[in-house]
């Protein structure tokens, strides 16, 4: 934490992005959960993406770590890539779930790519094993 005068900035989140291209541009943008709605379905991301919680409670699974809640206060990241993000989804039945994502686009790609079923399918394996949904594969 640093602190000067009535100023003080704490660090919530610190990690080592990976390669970023020349020509990437930065995106912010803030995304609104209505209550206990399952969000945008499996995608990936040009770039790695940074987040904050603002209000609310999020179900936020990446391909290949365990689903998780991150709640208000929270920062969270992913690289974005090739990498799956399977579930960003509003555990509260009776209030908004809000987060600002601040997204590192890479250059002559969408920002976001939805997946298709058959995708999907080919890739449950590399979920973690309590979010696969082939149960032959758990």
């Amino acid at each position: 934490m640093l602190a000067a005068g009535n100023t003080k900035i704490t660090d919530l989140l610190s990690i080592t992005p990976p390669w970023i291209p020349e020509g990437a541009h930065a995106m912010t943008q803030l995304v609104e959960l209505p209550p206990a709605d399952a969000g945008p379905g499996p995608h990936r991301h040009s770039g790695p993406v940074f987040g904050y919680v603002l209000e609310g409670r999020i179900l936020f699974e990446l391909e290949g770590e365990e689903p998780c809640e991150i709640v208000a206060g929270d920062a969270f990241w992913e690289p974005g890539g090739e990498v799956v993000h399977y579930q960003v989804a509003n555990l509260d039945s009776d209030g908004w779930s809000r987060f600002l994502a601040v997204c590192i686009c890479a250059p002559g790609v969408d920002m976001i790519t939805m997946l298709e079923p058959d995708e999907i399918a080919a890739r449950d394996h590399l979920r973690h094993p309590s979010a696969r949904q082939n149960t032959e594969t758990r």
